[in-house]
C-alpha cells in the first residue's frame, strides 16, 4: 500500500515561489529542476545538466510527430521552449504562480514561439480543459507539491486515449533512522512538498490512478549533484542576496542550503504512465 501523504496547500506553494523564482535563478539556474550528470566525474554546468534532464523527458514523451502537451508546474518556461525546439509539439504550460506565467509568456513572445507555446494560470485539480485534450502531460518535478493521486487522475481525464504522463519526483531510496526521518519530513513541509515515497509505494500509488505504468527509473545517481550545487551556490551569494533583498530572505536561503538534501535516503525518479486506449 502507498504511504499516507501530506499534500501541500497550493496557496502556500505559490507564495513560496514568488521569491524563490528570483533566488533559484541566482543560486542554481533558470531551469527550476534537477540536473542530470553522466557520472561522478562529469563536471557539466548546471545549465548543461538541467537541459540534459529535459532532453530525457523529451525522449520519453514520443513527440517526434508532434502533439499537444500540458506542462504542469512550468516554471518560467525553459523546458517547454526546449521541447518546442526539439519537436513540432504545441505546449500549454500551467502554474499557480502568476509571476512565472507572465515571465514565461514574455519569453515565448521574445523567442517567436507564442504560436506554439503558451502559459496559463490554472488549478491542476480542476483543469479548465475538456476531456481528451492532450497527447502528453509533463509533471516535471512539480508533483511533489500536489496531491499526487488527485492530480494524476485529473491529468488522465484531459489525456487522449493512449496518451502518457511523464513524471519526475523525489524518492525515498532507503530507510532512515527515526531522527533522520523526522528531519527529512520537516524539510518536505518547509518546501510545501508531499511526503517522500519508496519505489514500491510510489508504484502502488500510481496503480490507484487508473493509469498504466510504462516505465519507472531510479535516476538518483545521475541527479545527486543537484543539492550540493544548490548549497554551494547559495553559500557563495548568501551575503549579497541578504543585502539586496533584506533579512526577510534569510529563511529562504537557509532552506536552499539545508544539508538535508544531501542525505543518501533522498533520491529521484522518472516514471511514465499511460492512459488506456
Amino acid at each position: 500500500m502507498p504511504a499516507a501523504q501530506e499534500s501541500p496547500e497550493s496557496d502556500g506553494t505559490a507564495e513560496l515561489y514568488d521569491l524563490s523564482n528570483i533566488i533559484l535563478c541566482e543560486v542554481w539556474d533558470e531551469n527550476f529542476h534537477h540536473g542530470y550528470w553522466l557520472s561522478d566525474d562529469d563536471e557539466s554546468s548546471n545549465r548543461v545538466a538541467t537541459d540534459r534532464l529535459t532532453d530525457l523527458l523529451i525522449a520519453k514523451s514520443g513527440l517526434d510527430a508532434g502533439g499537444r502537451v500540458l506542462d504542469v508546474g512550468c516554471g518560467i518556461g525553459l523546458s517547454a521552449f526546449r521541447l518546442a525546439d526539439a519537436t513540432p509539439a504545441h505546449v500549454v504550460g500551467i502554474s499557480n504562480n502568476q509571476a512565472q506565467i507572465d515571465e514565461a509568456n514574455r519569453r515565448a513572445a521574445a523567442k517567436g514561439l507564442a504560436d506554439r507555446v503558451g502559459f496559463e494560470f490554472a488549478d491542476v485539480l480542476a483543469l479548465p480543459y475538456p476531456d481528451d485534450s492532450f497527447d502528453v502531460a509533463w509533471v516535471f518535478e512539480s508533483l511533489m507539491h500536489m496531491d499526487r493521486v488527485r492530480t494524476l487522475k485529473e491529468l488522465g481525464r484531459v489525456l487522449r486515449p493512449g496518451g502518457r504522463v511523464v513524471i519526475t519526483d523525489q524518492l525515498q531510496t532507503a530507510r532512515a533512522s527515526d531522527a533522520d526521518q523526522a528531519v527529512i519530513d520537516d524539510l518536505m513541509r518547509t518546501m510545501q512538498a508531499s511526503t517522500l515515497l519508496f519505489a514500491d509505494g510510489y508504484q502502488a500509488m500510481l496503480a490507484t490512478t487508473g493509469l498504466e505504468l510504462v516505465e519507472f527509473l531510479d535516476i538518483s545517481r545521475n541527479t545527486k549533484k543537484t543539492p550540493r550545487r544548490v548549497i554551494d551556490g547559495t553559500n557563495a551569494k548568501f551575503d549579497e542576496l541578504v543585502e539586496r533583498f533584506g533579512e526577510s530572505v534569510i529563511p529562504m536561503l537557509e532552506m536552499f542550503r539545508d544539508p538535508t538534501g544531501l542525505m543518501p535516503e533522498i533520491g529521484y525518479l522518472l516514471a511514465v504512465v499511460r492512459k488506456s486506449d
